[in-house]
């Protein structure tokens, strides 16, 4: 596990050219194309990523929606007291907000990469009820959008593997057996985060799902890694750990452009407050302690910041005073 520090003095990833544009070249993918309030309803969500790709240096970016779903607010904010968080996410009637599930594809020249993978088609109707959970387009049809099938895939890269991170990476076949999605991919998991898949602690189990990566491990496609490294040409992890031992943030670098894919080290626009600190996090001090080192390097360096879970505004860069929404 790398310490705070690995934060502080990064290998850079982007050049100091990069700091003072407003972003790169291309169009869209800052928002999702819906008004805030209509996320903050009762009304059923759908998907609602519909977006032309962005540019970043010679890749383009899609962002591609496997769904939405609703938490428990209490649960994603934890000590944050409601009357705050409520002004930012309103719950629903089950005190629940919007969540989206932001899966970022990467063109390059050489790959096809697809960084997480959804909550998937394979959750119980319980499950749906109490998540809320409208597959809709789902992956395989956000990806037909895009003009690529799951074959076409080269690399999947995980943050991490709790149920709603990589739901969609085995899918039943017609005589109900799972079958991984992507065939020919293979898929990137830290060693920490693996081992704690393999062996949940009694509160971690309903999130690490056997049957979500069981297939993948059995079939030889995961390719682990220990630690921060190179895993295809411009696309590199690094450990950030707090949300869980293992978790990896996602750096994509091309021509002097960086976007940082943030998992759940920051679920959403409203934990760039380095204090807000989600109860799902198993390790929130360390959490706290490293988001500053993070969040200190994203404005220095001027990083694309993109967001998970975030429903209304995804994309943006951290300057140190504010969030500052991408164009």
């Amino acid at each position: 596990m790398p310490s705070p520090a690995n934060f502080s003095t990064p290998q850079t990833l982007a050049s100091h050219g990069s700091r003072g544009s407003h972003g790169p070249a291309g169009p869209g993918l800052g928002g999702l194309g819906r008004e805030p309030s209509a996320l903050s309803q009762d009304a059923p969500l759908g998907g609602v990523i519909a977006t032309a790709p962005r540019k970043l240096g010679r890749f383009d970016l899609h962002c591609l929606s496997d769904g939405h779903w609703r938490m428990d607010g209490g649960s994603v904010f934890g000590v944050v007291p409601k009357v705050m968080w409520e002004k930012l996410k309103t719950p629903d009637a089950r005190n629940r907000i919007p969540m989206a599930t932001n899966c970022l594809l990467v063109r390059t020249p050489e790959a096809n990469i697809l960084i997480e993978a959804g909550m998937g088609p394979k959750l119980s109707d319980k499950e749906r009820d109490i998540w809320a959970y409208e597959r809709d387009p789902g992956l395989p049809d956000a990806l037909a959008g895009v003009g690529l099938q799951p074959q076409d895939i080269d690399l999947v890269v995980l943050s991490h593997l709790h149920f709603d991170h990589v739901g969609a990476l085995v899918t039943p076949g017609r005589d109900g057996e799972l079958t991984p999605l992507f065939p020919r991919a293979r898929h990137v998991v830290q060693a920490t985060e693996l081992e704690a898949w393999r062996h949940p602690d009694p509160r971690s189990k309903p999130s690490y799902k056997p049957e979500n990566l069981g297939v993948l491990e059995e079939e030889g496609r995961l390719q682990v890694v220990d630690g921060d490294q190179e895993v295809a040409p411009g696309v590199r992890v690094r450990v950030t750990g707090g949300h869980t031992a293992g978790h990896q943030a996602v750096y994509v670098h091309d021509q002097e452009q960086t976007v940082v894919f943030t998992g759940d080290f920051l679920f959403m626009r409203a934990f760039l407050k380095v204090n807000w600190v989600s109860a799902l996090d198993l390790f929130p001090l360390e959490a706290m302690e490293r988001k500053a080192a993070f969040l200190k390097e994203a404005a220095r360096e001027r990083h694309l910041l993109w967001f998970y879970h975030e429903t209304e505004q995804m994309l943006g860069y951290w300057t140190g005073e504010g969030f500052e929404p991408a164009s």
